[in-house]
């Protein structure tokens, strides 16, 4: 029983820490998805003035 109870205990602390992971991944995911939208509209907003620019000769 005590082998047991060690394994037990070694796959709780694995658990444990590929929940700590997965919550620090998710906040940093997060934070590059809203970075990459951002710079997306950026791009989409020089391209428009690239556009207006063109129009106007």
């Amino acid at each position: 029983m005590t082998e047991l109870n060690a394994v037990l205990k070694s796959w709780e602390e694995r658990l444990v820490a590929v929940r700590d992971e997965c919550d620090h991944l998710h906040g940093a995911l997060l934070k590059v998805a809203k970075e990459m939208g951002e710079t997306e509209a950026a791009v989409k907003q020089s391209f428009r003035a690239v556009d207006k620019a063109g129009e106007r000769r």
